[in-house]
């Protein structure tokens, strides 16, 4: 159902494939096997993630996003960009076509672009979302709060209750409203993502900065002013805060085209059946009105 407070003429769901894939991968044990031996917890996992979404937004529109294999273009910026990440685990490589099949059943776009991450096709698809819609952006991924506005709400999601950010939750949660995710970003880091941030500079000195300041910019032309050793390493590390905020920010522009009635959500019943028997899942259905 719609998030209370919000009128909005439709519903998309903008689901991040990868985040929802490992968060299944890693939350079912490889034990979920087809009589053939094929591990299916992941495409188990997002199969129930995927219907169980639709059970409770009964969306209009529905599409999927995907990191694409290349580099992305912050990794010309910065080479190390998620440089500590290990690569996927072979049980779960196994399962992505799967997945897709999973997705394609549903006739649901699957849409990835060279140079750029799930991330940015959430931003861009929520950006031009047309008049009257309320968008969901689907992940784990705590660089989308910065997407949140009235229009556009982050679900995290959760085996007892999915968790709704909001404006006044990221506020609450970050310490600073949305759109001032990626400044924060810049100056504490993100080991996720390997960025490395400001020295000496934590959560409430990033916090009390932006609050003081009102942006980063404004904050770095100030710099000189600051007190103590965190002061003197952000006049020191200017540049490298201003590239930190690139990193961090969600691009909305993505230069792909995907047309917005693809993702009206209308499957056949049978088409899905088909696909799960052919993985080996007994699973309901989705009914949307």
């Amino acid at each position: 159902m719609p998030f209370k407070g919000v009128c909005a003429l439709s519903t998309c769901l903008i689901l991040d494939c990868f985040s929802l894939v490992y968060r299944s991968f890693f939350g079912l044990p490889t034990t979920i096997r087809r009589q053939d031996g094929q591990i299916i917890n992941a495409v188990l996992g997002f199969y129930n993630t995927l219907t169980g979404l639709m059970k409770q937004f009964q969306p209009d529109y529905l599409f999927v996003a995907s990191d694409h294999p290349s580099p992305t273009f912050r990794h010309g910026l910065f080479p190390d960009y998620k440089g500590h990440r290990p690569p996927m685990p072979q049980e779960l490589r196994g399962q992505i076509e799967l997945i897709e099949e999973v997705i394609a059943s549903f006739q649901v776009p699957l849409i990835s672009f060279a140079g750029y991450e799930a991330d940015d096709i959430m931003g861009t698809m929520t950006r031009y979302a047309p008049e009257g819609t309320h968008c969901y952006v689907i992940t784990t991924d705590r660089d989308a709060l910065q997407l949140v506005s009235e229009h556009v709400t982050v679900v995290v999601p959760n085996s007892r209750a999915n968790k709704m950010f909001t404006p006044e939750l990221v506020r609450y949660e970050m310490g600073v409203t949305p759109e001032l995710v990626p400044d924060y970003k810049a100056l504490v880091g993100d080991a996720s993502d390997n960025i490395p941030g400001i020295p000496l500079v934590g959560p409430k000195t990033a916090v009390r900065w932006l609050d003081m300041f009102g942006s980063l910019d404004e904050l770095i032309a100030s710099a000189h002013l600051l007190p103590g050793k965190a002061g003197r390493n952000l006049e020191e590390n200017k540049e490298n805060a201003r590239l930190y905020r690139e990193l961090a920010t969600i691009e909305r522009s993505v230069p792909t085209y995907c047309c917005w009635q693809a993702g009206r959500l209308a499957f056949e019943e049978q088409e899905v059946r088909r696909t799960l028997d052919s993985l080996g899942i007994r699973a309901s259905i989705p009914e949307i009105s």
